[in-house]
């Protein structure tokens, strides 16, 4: 159990820094839109979540590091690491993004021996004894960071012994240590405060599909109940914060002069009342933000739509996935063609923008099957819509059933946790019937059909705001010109 008397001293001599790592020598995508990064930066709100929560609970001495910001690969972030001097360094780790993370612990060992290591983030709930085995790290935290990295803090800051915390993953005389209760969750989401995003240069974080100067991404919600084959979520309930809560957040956010949001919740609009509620509170208080919101096509709902849109909220993503039915039925997503369509015509019926995503890679899927996908998204037409080659990562349904009947041959996320190296280029994905040439042929084939249409190119130009959305987007063509167009891109 948890000691809840146990706080940090207050003087704030025990500093703490938590690293958004570098994208730097990342695992090589399978996404257009991962090259060049064409799509802007975004606020990351793992280690601002975790940085508010710390100081709201009385340890003053907290700052955030945002690698991919300023570009830095990872030794250049262990010297800025380096020179803040912290006592307690703590690293979120991504898949993608773990190479930079284990290399930049690494780094922050030889710069800063005496300091206290802790790792995070979702890669380290599906590998975490590999992740903590293998690295330079102390601990590990699997699962919500908030509460144990509170308390292994506020402990350490006293000079305790970190003690069986939930989730917390200990080394110890070259032993892994694992907690009793292995993944942690945090046991009430609206005791948590709004984010402070000064703790970044907030003003600095844009996007190429945003006309407005200053941007932000927000986290209403926790969770999800259902079980896409290719998603990993650690749990499978949704935690939400209160429409008072989330009105206040909007408040704060369009006090620093930021006008646009991006909501991350995995779907916005689990709560129809909490919607509700959200809306009219912004709608009363007069609040004049901007807002994106993810959705699932079979929630789709008239009413909510149309107050979403007198309250500001501006454009819907739709994970889509695939246009056969066969494919859909089996990917765990529970959504059938005509809810697609039907969340699509209700979104632009109501004046949203939409942006829609697509895959390509499922098992079993055949050419005619991801033809159909193709031939759905022109079809549905969505503003933006986004195709991609589907990845199995660790931790997802289909990533095992993958592993258990041959397709991928071993372990080999597994292996990279132990073995890190740059630019990782991942060995295989679901190729049973389509191999990965056919597979990378036919979302360009996607992105040729889907964007270089004279409609939809007009369309473009004709909706231009700004100089600055002018040069975003003719980046972001580019990227997807070199990528699409490139020799070899036609494929079959």
């Amino acid at each position: 159990m948890v000691d809840a008397h146990v706080q940090a001293r207050p003087d704030g001599d025990y500093k703490v820094l938590l690293v958004q790592p570098s994208d730097r020598h990342s695992v090589q995508s399978l996404f257009t839109f991962h090259k060049g990064g064409g799509l802007g930066h975004k606020p990351p709100q793992g280690i601002l979540n975790l940085a508010t929560y710390l100081i709201h609970r009385g340890i003053r001495n907290v700052e955030c590091l945002d690698a991919q910001l300023d570009d830095l690969d990872p030794e250049a972030t262990a010297d800025a690491i380096a020179r803040q001097a912290p006592r307690l360094v703590g690293i979120t780790a991504w898949t993608d993004f773990w190479y930079s993370a284990w290399k930049t612990a690494q780094e922050v060992r030889r710069r800063l021996p005496q300091a206290v290591i802790v790792l995070g983030g979702p890669h380290c709930s599906v590998y975490p004894e590999e992740s903590l085995r293998f690295s330079c790290a102390d601990f590990l935290v699997s699962g919500d960071g908030e509460e144990t990295l509170h308390h292994l803090v506020s402990r350490l800051a006293q000079g305790l012994p970190a003690g069986d915390l939930p989730g917390l993953w200990r080394k110890e005389d070259g032993q892994i240590l694992p907690p009793t209760v292995r993944i942690a969750t945090l046991s009430d989401i609206t005791a948590m405060p709004v984010v402070d995003r000064t703790l970044l240069p907030f003003r600095r974080y844009t996007s190429v599909l945003s006309a407005e100067e200053f941007e932000t991404t927000m986290i209403t919600s926790r969770g999800c109940p259902y079980k896409c084959v290719f998603c990993k979520m650690d749990v499978q309930k949704v935690y939400a914060r209160s429409a008072e809560q989330v009105v206040e957040e909007f408040r704060q956010i369009a006090e620093l002069g930021i006008t646009d949001v991006q909501v991350y919740d995995d779907t916005f609009t689990w709560g129809k009342q909490r919607v509700i509620d959200i809306c009219n509170g912004l709608i009363e208080n007069r609040i004049n933000v901007r807002w994106a919101i993810r959705d699932r096509a079979n929630r789709a709902d008239p009413e909510t739509y149309a107050l979403m849109r007198r309250a500001g909220c501006y454009r819907i993503h739709f994970g889509i996935e695939s246009g056969s039915p066969a494919v859909l039925k089996n990917s765990g997503k529970f959504l059938t063609l005509e809810q697609a369509e039907h969340a699509l015509k209700l979104a632009k019926s109501c004046g949203f923008h939409t942006m829609a995503y697509y895959m390509f890679g499922f098992l079993d899927e055949t050419y005619e099957d991801a033809m159909k996908t193709i031939d759905l998204a022109l079809k549905l037409d969505a503003d933006y819509g986004v195709f991609a080659v589907l990845i199995p990562y660790p931790g997802t349904a289909i990533y095992d059933q993958a592993l258990e009947r041959g397709i991928i041959a071993t372990d080999h996320w597994r292996d990279f946790t132990r073995n890190p190296v740059p630019d990782y280029a991942i060995p295989q994905v679901i190729e049973n019937i389509l191999d990965r040439r056919t597979l990378l042929a036919l979302k360009n084939k996607a992105l040729r059909r889907y964007y270089f249409r004279p409609r939809r190119i007009l369309h473009e130009l004709r909706t231009l705001t700004s100089a600055r959305e002018l040069s975003r987007k003719a980046q972001m063509a580019l990227t997807i010109a070199r990528d699409v167009f490139a020799p070899g891109s036609a494929g079959r």
